[in-house]
């Protein structure tokens, strides 16, 4: 199964979508997948980064085990036919 919506490239970035990158990256350290999907609308990337933020960095207070993250994340694809 192929990515149905292709994500924003760095360099196709610019105004607020460039801005929500510059974020994510502050944030996250990269610009993850699911930001260059969701910046076709920036203002939900804007809304939904803290959130992404709060569950996968123990720096902003995460509490959930990597493993079983990274058991979720493999289980939902598997579930959704995702070869990814």
């Amino acid at each position: 199964m192929a990515q149905r919506i292709r994500g924003i490239g760095d360099d196709e970035a610019a105004g607020e979508v460039r801005e929500v990158f510059e974020a994510s990256t502050e944030m996250l350290g990269r610009v993850a997948n699911l930001v260059r999907i969701l910046a076709h609308s920036p203002g939900v990337a804007r809304w939904f980064l803290p959130l992404v933020v709060a569950v996968r960095q123990p720096s902003a207070g995460a509490v959930s085990d990597v493993r079983l993250r990274n058991l979720a994340i493999l289980r939902t694809s598997i579930l959704n036919g995702c070869r990814y």
